[in-house]
């Protein structure tokens, strides 16, 4: 009953995912439109976004293609600058490929969840978080542009909080990616940052080696990255060089370069500014438009205090500062909640990890004493079957030892018999030893024959006993010649042999041979008892066999 109830339910099982592999593979007639979306997105992404919103989100079919369809519809809407501050589009790719999908696909959905984080300007810690979710899930992922993208994202967050060498080495490890893929605006766009970050620091060595780096590939860029490297190399100078008519050729050029794409006009003042051109910085401060932030306030009325004083306006300079001060403590205070919130988001975020910690170490607990179980029955099963094996394997030894002991007890009743036939001059005492051992094995094989239990385990207690101690037939067999050849005994006990040597002549004296009796005794040592009684009885070690000496002593005697 409990084999049939595991077959249906492993037949139920097999069942449901065959099913289940079904219903994924099934995708509506949108399918296509969204492959297409997805290959057209990287160079096209105002074509894949109006092909995404022709569809009817309503006819897509199961979670995967609504997941796809949401991923790539955010991709889109980021791609075309529309900047989303909630996930309800993306929401339906968060909650799937959370456990399912491609690296691809994890990696592009915690980037977009990042840049919505980071559109709603107050949570660049989950931000954070999410990037470096990414790059961990998306590892195996061949996107490398949006590896790179990430990177580029990560260095821009790390410049707010002033993480400098983690700034540093983000934008350059994106650079490489950039370059990789042949994307030339992208990776000078990368080293110009690079080298904002090195004339923050105040490492001149390392902002004139990527300066450098930046004006060879200068040629490939566009205009607009044109124009962001010029703004930095502009702030570089001003901060560092003293070569006035440099700074005002790079001024002309980066006002050119920039025409179409906006001029930072900030920079342009701070440049002119450096030169002691106070006209001049005042005239770019006035075309300076589109002041968004706290941060550009600050830096527009720094300049402003500082372009006054330069027209020895001090009055005006003196507003402009104190504003200027007003704003860097109002911006301090921001960074500083702004810090305040990163601590709840993270404790926040670790609350959450801890619980999902929790809940995945029971999942594992779980998984950790099925598998004990499982194991524990194979062991069991294992056991017995090596226990099962090894009474199989016992008893096939203990077979072989008795057919063994089998002929090894035939040879001797044979040979005992075959000694007792040809020494007829033996002395009664000697013949009764030599008949009860003969009577002994032929109890042996009677058992054996008529297969009769408990005789045969009678006779078995016998032999075996009689095996493990041999002495005593070579005693029983001593004691009948010391009655029968009393001088014999004598002659060998002067001699200085021990009892058991005046057993092992015995056997001699019976008939057998020096291999018979090794044979019999079994003994490694045989030829090393020989050899001692040889010199017990002043034999030479070469000349006449102890058999043939013994059986003259006994004759003599």
């Amino acid at each position: 009953m409990k084999n049939s109830a595991i077959s249906i339910s492993t037949i139920i099982a097999i069942l449901m995912a065959i099913l289940c592999m079904f219903s994924c593979s099934r995708h509506s007639a949108h399918w296509n439109t969204l492959r297409h979306a997805d290959a057209c997105m990287e160079e096209h992404p105002d074509s894949a976004l109006a092909a995404l919103q022709r569809i009817d989100a309503q006819e897509l079919a199961g979670k995967e293609e609504k997941a796809k369809y949401a991923l790539l519809l955010s991709m889109a809407l980021d791609k075309n600058y529309v900047d989303k501050t909630d996930f309800e589009v993306l929401q339906p790719a968060i909650d799937y490929y959370q456990s399912h999908g491609t690296a691809t696909d994890k990696l592009r959905t915690y980037y977009y969840q990042g840049r919505i984080y980071q559109n709603q300007q107050k949570h660049d810690e989950l931000a954070l978080q999410c990037f470096v979710k990414a790059l961990t899930e998306g590892t195996a992922s061949d996107d490398i542009l949006t590896k790179a993208r990430v990177l580029f994202t990560q260095g821009r967050i790390y410049s707010t909080i002033y993480e400098w060498d983690k700034c540093i080495a983000t934008y350059l490890e994106a650079a490489e990616y950039f370059k990789r893929m042949d994307r030339t605006s992208s990776y000078v766009n990368c080293i110009a940052d690079v080298i904002n970050v090195y004339t923050i620091t105040g490492d001149t060595a390392q902002a004139g080696k990527y300066i450098a780096l930046a004006q060879e590939n200068l040629d490939d860029c566009s205009s607009k990255i044109k124009a962001h490297f010029y703004s930095d190399y502009l702030t570089y100078l001003a901060t560092y060089s003293q070569d006035e008519k440099d700074i005002r050729i790079t001024i002309n050029e980066y006002i050119t370069i920039s025409a179409s794409s906006g001029t930072d006009w900030l920079s342009v003042a701070n440049a002119y500014l450096r030169i002691g051109d106070a006209s001049a910085a005042m005239d770019a401060l006035t075309r300076h438009k589109g002041i968004v932030n706290v941060a550009q306030k600050v830096k527009y009325h720094a300049l402003l205090a500082k372009a006054y004083k330069q027209g020895e306006n001090y009055k005006e300079a003196m507003d402009a500062y104190e504003y200027y001060v007003a704003l860097t403590d109002s911006l301090e205070y921001a960074r500083v909640k702004s810090d305040i919130q990163f601590v709840e988001e993270k404790h926040s975020l670790e609350l959450k990890n801890v619980r999902e910690k929790a809940k995945n170490d029971i999942t594992i607990l779980l998984a950790v004493v099925i598998v004990i179980i499982i194991l524990s029955l194979l062991i069991i099963a294992r056991y017995r079957l090596r226990m099962k094996t090894a009474e199989s394997e016992l008893a096939k030894q203990e077979k072989e030892r008795y057919m063994q002991l089998y002929a090894q007890m035939e040879q001797e009743r044979d040979s005992l018999t075959e000694l007792l036939e040809q020494n007829k001059g033996l002395n009664q005492a000697a013949r009764d030893a030599l008949l009860e051992r003969i009577a002994l094995l032929n109890r042996f094989f009677m058992a054996n024959i008529t297969n009769n239990p408990d005789a045969s385990r009678k006779v078995d207690k016998e032999i075996d006993a009689l095996l493990k101690n041999k002495e005593e037939f070579m005693t029983s067999t001593r004691m009948a010649f010391a009655g029968s050849h009393p001088h014999f005994i004598k002659h060998l006990e002067r001699c200085g042999l021990n009892e058991w040597e005046i057993g092992y002549c015995c056997l001699y004296a019976l008939g057998l041979k020096g291999k018979e009796i090794g044979e019999y005794i079994q003994m490694k040592s045989h030829f090393n008892n020989s050899s001692d009684i040889r010199k017990k009885l002043g034999l030479p070690e070469h000349g006449i066999t102890l058999g043939t000496h013994i059986r003259q002593l006994l004759s003599e005697a």
